[in-house]
């Protein structure tokens, strides 16, 4: 099967989200049972500065990047010939005998060991180095005195070790004929010419999205929200608790109590917690209607058929079909699309978008010393959001 370019810079999809603490899983346009501008006043959000400082793909991030598409066509094989090595891994079946006996626990039919990594008693993992594969090898050692079980520590034991196998990878070459099959490249050069065109589209969307990220707080910051709309307090309320539903379930999957967790993974107690939940809500609320103003004001929206295009458009760049996304996340793209808020995040594309349109370039120190004087220095960081437990673990 050709793969895609993208595929070596990591198959997961990734949707930037510019802006801080989208709800998730509303309409995507800006569709609102109130007037936006009677509750907020809009910050600044035209003739703002940006820069498009060129980027550059150094010889050795080339390299990094050819290294990766070759470990990932890497296969390995199982072998039943040829000598163990250290960094080998192996299989090997083995019977331990104390005083002629064999013994609880002494004795395997298939036990997997890495050379250099796996522990076990000395001399055993170096007694084997060297030996050939489908050898048998006679191992007198001796557990150490402090060995955890008792009824073995400190004796000496015998092994009989039967080496199964060995695990060999096998890394192919950069050639013609490798990024023809696997790539669609011509030649190697080709090949090299598109990765090179792919990492600097790669560093062009994450400059850009550094600069709108940075903006938008700034049209955050500078935006006044006056009072709050009902339905957007009552979506917030049920965004945080879904995100409050998640940490706990992430707390159960530590085997934590509530109060432990926070402690150990947030560093706050419930009514810490709490108040950042509060905050958040009100973080959201002022997000949105932001965002609902802007939408209004620039008559923006995105559209059903515009979502869908842009849906396909990311199966297409990471090398998936619907089919192939739907055995990977266990249902379509357009379900984890509406569930992990991508409207939201694609709306906010076209509005950033549009905030550049209307905005002047201006050199790279210029951007920074602007959001330096607009922003309060922890928001120039990181946007204020809780992080989300991670439920796939």
């Amino acid at each position: 099967m050709k793969k895609k370019f993208t595929m070596a810079l990591g198959i997961a999809l990734v949707i930037t989200m510019v802006l801080s603490g989208c709800s998730k899983g509303s309409s995507g346009a800006p569709k609102t049972n109130y007037d936006p501008a009677e509750y907020i006043e809009l910050g600044a959000y035209t003739d703002l500065p940006y820069y498009t400082e060129e980027v550059e793909v150094t010889d050795e991030e080339l390299q990094e990047q050819i290294d990766l598409v070759l470990l990932y066509a890497t296969e390995t094989e199982t072998v039943t010939e040829g000598v163990v090595e250290d960094g080998d891994t192996i299989n090997v079946a083995f019977v331990g005998k104390i005083d002629g006996k064999e013994f609880e626990g002494g004795s395997s039919e298939s036990y997997d060991i890495t050379i250099g990594t796996t522990s076990m008693i000395d001399g055993f993992v170096e007694g084997l180095i060297g030996k050939n594969i489908g050898e048998t090898v006679t191992l007198n050692l001796k557990f150490p005195d402090d060995y955890g079980n008792q009824d073995v520590a400190g004796k000496d034991v015998v092994f009989d070790v039967t080496i199964n196998s060995k695990n060999v990878s096998k890394t192919p070459e950069l050639t013609d004929d490798f990024v023809k099959e696997y790539y669609d490249a011509e030649n190697v050069e080709a090949f090299k010419e598109q990765l090179k065109a792919d990492l600097i589209a790669d560093k062009e969307t994450s400059r850009d999205n550094s600069i709108k990220s940075s903006l938008w707080n700034v049209i955050l910051e500078t935006s006044n929200l006056k009072s709050s709309p009902e339905e957007e307090v009552t979506l917030a309320k049920e965004q945080v608790a879904k995100l409050e539903e998640d940490y706990k379930s992430q707390a159960t999957m530590y085997g934590l109590e509530w109060a432990d967790f926070l402690q150990t993974m947030m560093g706050t107690d419930e009514a810490g917690f709490q108040t950042m939940m509060d905050d958040y809500v009100n973080d959201i609320v002022k997000n949105n209607v932001v965002v609902k103003a802007i939408s209004k004001a620039e008559n923006i929206s995105f559209t059903e058929s515009e979502f869908k295009e842009r849906i396909q458009e990311i199966l297409d760049q990471n090398g998936l079909t619907e089919d192939t996304f739907k055995s990977y996340y266990n249902m379509t793209i357009e379900e984890y699309a509406e569930e992990n808020g991508w409207r939201d995040n694609f709306l906010l594309e076209k509005i950033m978008d549009k905030v550049l349109e209307l905005g002047k370039e201006v050199p790279k120190d210029e951007f920074d010393a602007f959001v330096e004087s607009m922003l309060p220095a922890e928001e120039e960081a990181q946007a204020e959001t809780p992080a989300e437990p991670n439920a796939e673990g």
